[in-house]
């Protein structure tokens, strides 16, 4: 598609000009460009927190283009190319996904504050500094779990028809937050740089995947419309049967859940059980919260939290809303 300019000082009776569309001279323009702008590949704004970040596994090392995070706490993966996209994308993006899917609160954060180094703007500063900052958080709000869920860009001048189609087949069939962006770049008479984006997949709806909408056994509210923190709290509640001074593990509380609905994300427990556990060393806010659930009493180890006799050390324990 075509872009124009408007040519004349007065507006009703400017003319259009047609911009001349230009190759993209490097893939890492493309690269510096987005990680400049949060809102480029999606509607909802994305804090980068790594560029060629590195991953390595037995058959060595990988290195993603852009590494981000939504304000849900979903961790973001751009893979980017200049001209047309290869068929062996969609392995390469996987393979990131994978590494990512494993990826701990704690490692996140230490990959964002290593890449926070280089960069100005918030250079110095902590992950949840710069994560307050972008999606505007105020200081008494406690932030919500990390890698909840990924989600999956492509990114070049051009897409296949057959990469739009995996891709596509990814999204509805499979449930995977998977989408693929065009990107044009144009020049105008006057030297001025224009780009434009098309979204080819991406505005379809994610479908829960076939074994989760075929699975019958669940209960009548399964994870598919019920709050994972909830399905997590009911897990807990039945291994201790309410009591603050029975003692569990993750382990047995994926067990339960697991049984249910064999689709669940692992890392989605650890995850909310450390953001809701009150004196988890992995967690920066010190503070009691009217969501916290859960007291540490050693290594791997968790009970209910009972504000009677749990105190935090150096700490206010005055419960916040």
């Amino acid at each position: 598609m075509p872009i124009f300019r408007l040519e004349g000082d007065d507006i009703s009776n400017a003319k259009l000009v047609i911009a001349q569309e230009t190759d993209l001279e490097l893939e890492s323009h493309l690269e510096g460009w987005l990680e400049n702008s949060r809102r480029v590949l999606s509607q909802d704004t994305i804090l980068w927190i790594g560029r060629q970040t590195s991953a390595t596994d037995e058959d060595g090392t990988i290195y993603s283009d852009l590494f981000g995070v939504d304000s849900q706490g979903n961790l973001v993966i751009a893979e980017l190319k200049k001209g047309r996209t290869p068929r062996d994308i969609i392995a390469q993006l996987l393979d990131y996904a994978a590494w990512a899917d494993d990826l701990s609160e704690y490692h996140i954060r230490e990959i964002a504050e290593a890449y926070f180094k280089d960069r100005g703007v918030f250079q110095g500063k902590t992950f949840d500094d710069a994560f307050r900052e972008v999606f505007d958080r105020p200081e008494t709000e406690e932030l919500p779990p990390l890698n909840r869920g990924l989600r999956l860009f492509i990114a070049a001048e051009e897409i296949p028809s057959r990469i739009e189609r995996v891709c596509r087949f990814l999204r509805t069939s499979h449930g995977m937050d998977i989408s693929c962006i065009a990107f044009s770049t144009f020049q105008t008479e006057a030297g001025e740089r224009l780009v434009s984006t098309e979204a080819k997949v991406g505005d379809e709806d994610i479908a829960a995947p076939k074994a989760q909408q075929q699975y019958t056994s669940l209960p009548s509210r399964s994870s598919v419309d019920k709050p994972k923190k909830e399905i997590i709290w009911d897990a807990v509640q039945e291994l201790t049967q309410g009591k603050k001074d029975v003692e569990f593990a993750i382990k047995e509380v994926t067990a339960i859940i697991l049984k249910k609905d064999p689709n669940f994300k692992k890392g989605t427990i650890t995850g909310y059980i450390t953001a809701d556990c009150v004196n988890h060393p992995s967690r920066h806010q010190k503070k009691v919260s009217k969501d916290d659930y859960y007291w540490r009493v050693g290594q791997g180890k968790y009970r209910l939290f009972d504000p009677e006799k749990d105190k935090l050390e150096d700490t206010t324990d005055t419960i916040q809303d």
